[in-house]
C-alpha cells in the first residue's frame, strides 16, 4: 500500500485550479491566489462579483475543495495566509494553557495581546453582509431569543440587557429546559441566536434546530465554522479565537464573542437611531437619582444624613 504524504497546502491546491477546471473556477482561483487575505476578508457576493461569477459558483468551488461552505473557505484562507512558515496558527488563544511558572508580567502581556489579536482578526474576517443581515431580522423580530450555557451565558446576558434597552424585546435562560420550551415558541417573526465558544454545546444545538424548525431566524456566534451549531443556524458569525487545549479557560475567545455582540448591537441601535436615542435618554433619567454625586477635586463621599433627632457629633442608633 503505498503511504501518503501530508495534504496540499490550500493555498497551493488553489493556484492549481487556475488552469484546471470549469472557467468559473479559474477565475474564482485566479482572484484569490492574487490576494488570499483579501478574499478572506471578504464575503461571499464580494468574491462572486470580483471573479465575475456567482454566489453558486463559489459554493461549488469550495465544495471542489472539500470544504462545506464559504465560511470554511474564509477561515482556512486567512490561517494559510497567516503563517506562511507553517507556525502555529495565530488564532489560537494560549491563555488557556499558561505555565505555572510565568512571571506576572509575561502572563499579563500575554493575556494582552492575546485579546487584541482575537478582535483584531475578528474584525478583519467578520464577515459584514451576515453581520448587517442579522442586525436587520433582529430590528424587524417580534422576539429575539438569546441561547448560551455556562461562560457563554454571561455574553447572553449581556446582549440581553442592550437590547432590551433599545426597546427589543429579547429573552434568555440558562435553564436547558426553559431554552427549549421558549425557541418552541418562535415563529418566522422571531430570531434566535445561540451563542457557544466551541460550537459543540449539545442544548444550544438543539434549541437552535427547535427554533428553525418552528420557522425562526436562527444565528450562531461561535469560533468555528465547522461546528455543529455553526451548522445548525441559518446564519453563522464567527469569530477566530481558539484554545490551544480542550479545556478552554482562555479569555480571547469572550473577548472576540463581546466584539461581536458589540458589532452587532451597535449597527441594530443604528437602524433604530431615533428610538434607541430616546429610551436611552428616559433610562438615564430614570437612573439619575441612584447615582453619587461627588465634588469636582474630591474623592470623600458625601457624608450619610443624620436621623432626625440625634444630637451634634452624634453617630446616631446603632443597628
Amino acid at each position: 500500500m503505498p503511504v501518503q504524504g501530508p495534504p496540499e497546502p490550500l493555498l497551493e491546491r488553489i493556484a492549481a485550479m487556475r488552469d484546471a477546471g470549469p472557467s468559473s473556477s479559474r477565475r474564482i482561483a485566479a482572484t484569490i491566489t492574487r490576494s488570499p487575505m483579501h478574499a478572506a476578508r471578504s464575503g461571499i457576493v464580494m468574491l462572486a462579483e470580483a471573479s465575475e461569477t456567482s454566489v453558486g459558483s463559489v459554493n461549488r468551488f469550495c465544495r471542489a475543495l472539500g470544504l462545506d461552505g464559504y465560511k470554511e473557505l474564509r477561515l482556512a484562507l486567512a490561517t494559510s495566509a497567516g503563517r506562511p512558515d507553517g507556525s502555529e496558527a495565530p488564532d489560537i488563544d494560549p491563555t488557556g494553557s499558561i505555565d505555572p511558572e510565568t512571571g506576572v508580567e509575561d502572563a499579563v502581556q500575554l493575556i494582552a495581546a492575546s485579546s487584541r489579536g482575537a478582535i483584531s482578526r475578528t474584525a478583519d474576517l467578520l464577515d459584514l453582509e451576515l453581520l448587517d443581515a442579522l442586525a436587520e431580522a433582529v430590528e424587524n423580530a417580534r422576539l429575539v431569543q438569546l441561547v448560551a450555557f455556562g461562560g457563554s451565558a454571561h455574553i447572553a446576558s449581556y446582549l440581553v440587557d442592550q437590547l432590551n434597552g433599545i426597546g427589543i424585546r429579547t429573552l434568555s435562560s440558562p435553564d436547558v429546559n426553559t431554552a427549549a420550551s421558549i425557541a418552541a415558541t418562535l415563529t418566522e417573526s422571531d430570531v434566535l441566536i445561540a451563542i457557544s465558544h466551541s460550537g459543540t454545546a449539545r442544548h444550544a444545538v438543539e434549541a437552535t434546530t427547535i427554533g428553525a424548525e418552528h420557522g425562526a431566524m436562527t444565528a450562531a456566534i461561535t469560533s468555528s465554522a465547522a461546528s455543529p451549531l455553526a451548522r445548525a443556524a441559518r446564519v453563522a458569525l464567527v469569530t477566530t479565537a481558539r484554545t490551544s487545549t480542550e479545556r478552554y479557560r482562555g479569555t480571547a475567545g469572550r473577548h472576540a464573542q463581546l466584539f461581536v455582540i458589540d458589532a452587532l448591537y451597535v449597527r441594530i441601535a443604528q437602524g433604530r437611531n431615533e428610538v434607541a436615542e430616546r429610551l436611552l435618554d428616559e433610562a438615564g433619567a430614570a437612573t439619575a437619582p441612584y447615582q453619587l454625586t461627588y465634588r469636582s477635586g474630591t474623592t470623600r463621599p458625601p457624608e450619610r444624613p443624620r436621623e432626625q433627632g440625634a444630637p451634634q457629633g452624634s453617630k446616631g442608633p446603632t443597628t
